[in-house]
């Protein structure tokens, strides 16, 4: 009885309907696009090709990792501040660092193909493609950074019907995954214009490639060095080919420098501190910019949001705490090495007027990259303190924000911004400064607009001064060290080491997500790593005087690091379902 309703209601329809049925199949459906659509169309080209930046894993200040989490938590910079989340014991970093991007990679492919069959002019068509290559270059570079040799597929592959396993492609080795990302780079470099202004600054120049292919010839002529070759090459570069890398990086690098087109920041000479901190929050292609990844009011990140400090921030805050380490990496201004001091020759503490005063002399940048006790911030100062020292000279910490001090209860134990043991709090006395707007207040999720800068000047000397250390030209890379120091505004170095390359990479290129990745390529990861318990400097206030001293000690949860082997390289994702990939070492 019900299917006889349903036939005579049907039927109907279709009679009532009929006049409109041919009107309604000449009509082209709303949620597909066809070829002709986007290829005859530049608007469209330009909309898929900034789909394809903006795709691009450029590993941003804003990248959590998960639960909150930063890259620099798995590295020797910084501690969370959460106990709950990431362990700190980061093992076998999560799911969220594994990018296989061929998802990525076949958009791409198309474009290179369909590009040919548009109306625009040559011109520009070899101007898209250019930076079809860059953009590819990129995404393999991210998946060969993390896995080695990967399948390069260089086609948008398409499904016949017959067999799945014909779109199977097996992993090529370490060192051709390395060079086709330099052949890409190197058609990209040959087909991008080297200005760009306007509504085109964000999109890659040759300057932009030439940066990237001296970032990736450095980190393949790293793990020539310092790597193993395994799986018959899956992994790892034969060693004889190191120099070659090299020579490639720098010479990638030396032509950014002899473009005369770029820079390091030096907006304000008189106050080095202040200007290292504004090259970051200028949202200007300025000087030193190669290329940046833009955020604006409608499309912004959280940075901020995760950052700030506890009484400044809307809601998780504190997201950053720099290791007691990595603050003693930055030197004095007259180059003596960066150990804070506590005590004094005979062991007993220094009583510091205002807690600042132990960090006199700094290099600037720590004062631009670092909230210090005290710091002075957004019309304020981060107040960070882990207790207080009684009349009795005993100390009483802190175990939570509103515990008050038994002697004078009109004193809270932590400062507003730190660190008792409880709650979301620093763990080793330390915020991070760099990066953070200095002006808008209590920035909510997604609301920070603070670019990124991916490529800058700085890097391009400190490539190429790394790249002529492992080729012996000491005295080439003297003259590019020294000039990042200048700008820093500390003492020249009068020679040159490759440990003292690495330190000027430490501080200089601080939280931008290249830490990381230096340990993994200089293989040193594991000794930095090891079941280390990284410290915290402990700000007390002493009652009677009410002057600071300082302890140095673990961080507050006591929580270590440790670094496998087998990290070196990530698994490769989903390997049980295409036996045609081969896992990498220990996995």
């Amino acid at each position: 009885m019900i299917r006889k309703i349903l036939y005579i209601i049907i039927t109907g329809l279709c009679l009532t309907l009929n006049s409109c049925i041919n009107d309604f199949l000449d009509r082209k459906p709303l949620d597909v696009i066809s070829d002709k659509d986007v290829w005859g169309n530049e608007s469209a080209i330009l909309a898929y090709l900034a789909n394809m930046y903006d795709n691009v894993q450029v590993e941003p200040h804003a990248w959590l990792t998960a639960s909150e989490g930063f890259l620099s938590h798995y590295t020797d910079e910084s501690l969370r501040a959460y106990t709950w989340g990431i362990p700190y014991n980061p093992t076998f970093p999560d799911s969220y660092l594994a990018n296989w991007e061929y998802g990525k990679v076949r958009v791409i492919n198309e474009f290179i193909e369909k590009i040919a069959t548009t109306s625009v002019s040559q011109s520009v068509k070899d101007r898209y493609l250019a930076e079809a290559y860059f953009i590819r270059a990129f995404n393999y570079f991210v998946m060969a950074k993390r896995y080695g040799g990967v399948p390069l597929v260089k086609e948008a592959q398409k499904y016949e019907g017959v067999s799945i396993d014909d779109l199977k492609v097996s992993r090529s080795t370490e060192e051709e995954t390395w060079n086709f990302i330099a052949e890409d780079l190197d058609k990209a470099i040959a087909g991008l214009p080297e200005d760009l202004s306007g509504s085109e600054q964000y999109r890659a120049s040759k300057y932009a490639a030439y940066a990237l292919k001296s970032r990736a010839m450095l980190y393949a002529a790293s793990i020539a060095r310092y790597g193993n070759v395994q799986l018959n090459g899956l992994v790892g570069i034969p060693a004889d080919r190191a120099s070659d890398y090299f020579n490639r990086s720098l010479a990638a690098s030396e032509a950014i420098i002899n473009s005369g087109k770029y820079s390091l920041y030096d907006k304000n000479p008189n106050d080095r501190a202040a200007n290292f901190q504004n090259l970051f929050v200028d949202r200007t292609m300025h000087e030193e910019a190669i290329f940046s990844k833009a955020y604006s009011a409608d499309k912004g990140h959280s940075f901020d949001y995760y950052t700030a400090p506890e009484s400044f921030k809307v809601s998780y805050g504190d997201g950053i705490g720099p290791t007691l380490e990595f603050v003693e990496a930055f030197e004095y201004t007259d180059g003596r090495p960066g150990t804070l001091t506590t005590d004094d020759a005979n062991g007993n503490p220094i009583y510091y007027d205002l807690p600042e005063d132990i960090f006199e002399g700094k290099d600037p940048r720590f004062f631009a990259s670092v909230m210090y006790p005290n710091c002075p911030w957004q019309g304020g100062n981060v107040v960070i303190r882990r207790g207080i020292i009684g009349s009795d000279g005993v100390k009483v910490p802190a175990a939570a924000y509103s515990d008050r001090f038994p002697e004078d209860p009109s004193y809270t134990l932590a400062g507003k911004d730190g660190m008792p043991i409880q709650g979301d709090a620093t763990r080793t006395g330390f915020l991070l400064k760099k990066y953070l707007d200095p002006v808008n207040l209590r920035l909510a999720g997604n609301r920070s607009t603070t670019n990124f800068l991916v490529f800058r000047y700085a890097e391009t000397l400190l490539n190429y001064a790394e790249a002529a250390i492992e080729l012996n030209r000491p005295n080439d890379a003297l003259p590019k060290l020294n000039a990042v120091r200048s700008r820093a505004g500390i003492q020249f170095k009068a020679s040159v080491t490759l440990d003292d390359v690495r330190k000027e990479r430490k501080v200089e290129l601080a939280f931008e997500n290249l830490r990381y990745w230096d340990l993994v390529r200089w293989r040193i990861a594991t000794q930095v790593m090891n079941n280390t318990v990284f410290g915290a400097l402990l700000p007390w206030l002493d009652y009677k005087t009410g002057k600071y001293v300082f302890e140095k000690a673990p961080n507050t949860l006591n929580s270590a690091k440790t670094f496998l082997e087998r990290n070196y390289y990530q698994p490769i994702p989903n390997v049980d379902q295409n036996d045609a990939l081969i896992q990498n070492p220990g996995f």
